[in-house]
């Protein structure tokens, strides 16, 4: 069967026009026909935009601090904030933004699959995870991811570390050597709980190893005899729930002189009914801002929320809380 001679014509003309996909501009009996590409695809055009876009958005531009806790089951990786210059910035859903639109985009930007995430315990790096899948989602809206994590023999029995994307992960230098718990760390934990307490005209705890609900040897601070976090609570328990009348916490980083023992250098006390509950323990430190020295990570228990905190020493070498994270 003939194809009729107009019909033809059309058919020959297509031909010629996709056969010059590299000219912008055909000239065609007399017409001038301008090739348009098509726009990027959506996850395209998400990765052009630029950084004031992706604040729109409510994520991140640059690197996240993971906080990774090992459990029986999974490991799990939440994101705890953005390091930002010399402090952090909190991440969140900007509140014109629909829950599930902003954890999607949140899930493609920061956890695809396959992706490794570099793990740190005391100050050093210790091994690496894989993204294997999705998590829960955070009461502050801010999605999580599991993974599968390889450690040094060393940190085998770690079971929470810090994290980084690997690619933006901080380098750091050393090996990994946790400091233990001296017996004067033991000795003057208590001495050092008990001076701050007085101080905030808080009364005594009626048991003192039952008060001590964290201890932890650290090395923030070159040279020396390490230092030592603690957290002490009357009337509460170190996890989120309700506190008894009455109750308090008592958080410090404390380090060692010759002539005094162990004093803190840092140090949080709350009376509960001027403040509400706020029981905090050391996560854990890491020089991940490149600038001056470690720094440490503070998770804090209340009533009906929980939320982080970073600790630095600032310029004229007092430690300072430099950032305090979204409660929810």
């Amino acid at each position: 069967m003939r194809i009729p001679t107009v019909r033809h014509a059309r058919i020959l003309s297509l031909l010629i026009l996709t056969a010059l996909p590299a000219c912008d501009n055909v000239d065609w009996g007399g017409a001038d026909i301008q090739i348009v590409p098509a726009p990027p695809p959506p996850a395209e055009a998400l990765a052009m935009q630029d950084s004031a876009a992706a604040t729109n958005l409510g994520l991140p531009r640059g690197t996240v601090l993971f906080h990774v806790v090992k459990g029986s089951g999974a490991t799990l990786v939440y994101p705890v904030a953005e390091v930002s210059g010399d402090s952090l910035r909190t991440l969140r859903r900007p509140p014109n933004m629909a829950a599930e639109t902003y954890q999607a985009r949140f899930r493609q930007a920061v956890f695809q699959p396959g992706a490794q995430v570099a793990l740190y315990r005391r100050g050093a790096r210790v091994g690496t995870l894989t993204l294997t899948g999705n998590g829960p989602v955070t009461p502050c809206g801010l999605p999580t991811a599991t993974g599968d994590a390889t450690t040094v023999a060393a940190a085998a029995d770690a079971t929470e570390f810090l994290g980084f994307r690997v690619g933006l992960h901080p380098e750091v230098r050393g090996d990994y050597s946790p400091p233990q718990i001296s017996r004067s760390i033991q000795t003057f934990s208590g001495i050092a709980a008990e001076k701050l307490i007085l101080q905030n005209g808080l009364p005594r705890p009626r048991s003192w190893a039952g008060a001590q609900k964290d201890l932890q040897a650290i090395e923030v601070i070159r040279g020396g005899n390490p230092e030592m976090a603690a957290t002490y609570l009357v009337g509460d328990r170190l996890a989120q729930g309700p506190a008894e009348e009455g109750g308090y916490s008592v958080f410090y980083l404390a380090g060692y002189e010759t002539r005094t023992g162990y004093t803190p250098f840092y140090s949080e006390v709350r009376n509960y009914s001027r403040t509400g509950k706020a029981a905090p323990r050391l996560v854990d430190y890491l020089n991940w801002d490149a600038a001056g020295g470690q720094d440490v990570l503070v998770q804090v228990y209340g009533r009906d929320q929980t939320w982080y905190e970073a600790v630095s020493q600032n310029e004229g070498g007092r430690w300072v809380k430099t950032w305090e994270g979204g409660r929810c």
